[in-house]
């Protein structure tokens, strides 16, 4: 090849490369904005998650006294009960339970209420966290949704009988009334305590997982693969 000729291939060489920098710096500077959309995504994500369990904790904390107070309410019903005088396990136990509200349940139904103020502002915090994470589109949120909403689905139950405790004006012969207690009865301290740790590790396990796809090496080698 001959000196003139060296030149002008390398001119040449010289010029497409020109031509191409913009296109170059355009990839590199798509690829650093996509990489960096993906780093702030990821970073939400996990503000999200450390946000939620840390409510959760603070759910579970504060829950632990209303049911020890529901616990109680449920021992002394029982212990009310005039088993002697007949009649089946059902009845038994409406009659035992009217027979503590007279006596005691609205001092009880009080005591509860107190507690379960003191649960109302994690509860709303776990309800207005659930729904903001919606907005982000995680794998798997039902999971984590029914977990949060059978968690505080719990906070409900308690209120409704502390409500129904605290009177001692109901009307036991109104059918309505009968009917409505009957469903208040079927709380159970140890059934509340076990939902909510079970749905506690439902939590976890989403969480744990969740964790696992953000952090995954693959995610961060090759930022524009999906999830």
């Amino acid at each position: 090849m001959s000196l003139i000729e060296f030149s002008t291939s390398n001119h040449n060489l010289i010029e497409i490369v020109k031509a191409m920098a913009p296109v170059i710096t355009a990839a590199i500077a798509f690829w650093g904005l996509r990489n960096w959309q993906r780093q702030d995504k990821s970073k939400r994500e996990v503000e999200f998650l450390d946000g939620l369990i840390e409510a959760a904790h603070a759910y579970i904390a504060d829950i632990s006294k209303p049911m020890t107070v529901l616990e109680y309410a449920r021992i002394a019903m029982r212990a009310h009960e005039r088993a002697w005088e007949g009649g089946d396990g059902a009845g038994t136990a409406i009659k035992g339970a009217i027979a503590f509200i007279q006596k005691d349940g609205e001092r009880v139904g009080r005591h509860l209420f107190q507690e379960l103020k003191v649960v109302q502002p994690s509860t709303i915090k776990l309800k207005s966290l659930i729904v903001k994470g919606q907005m982000l589109n995680f794998k798997e949120y039902d999971k984590c949704q029914r977990a949060i909403n059978m968690m505080t689905w719990q906070f409900g139950r308690m209120e409704a009988f502390a409500a129904m405790i605290a009177s001692n004006t109901w009307n036991w012969e109104n059918a309505e009334v009968t009917a409505r207690w009957k469903d208040v009865m079927n709380i159970d301290p140890d059934v509340v305590r076990r939902s909510v740790q079970e749905n506690n590790v439902a939590l976890i396990q989403f969480a744990s997982a969740t964790y696992r796809r953000i952090y995954s090496p693959t995610l961060v080698l090759w930022p524009l693969s999906r999830r």
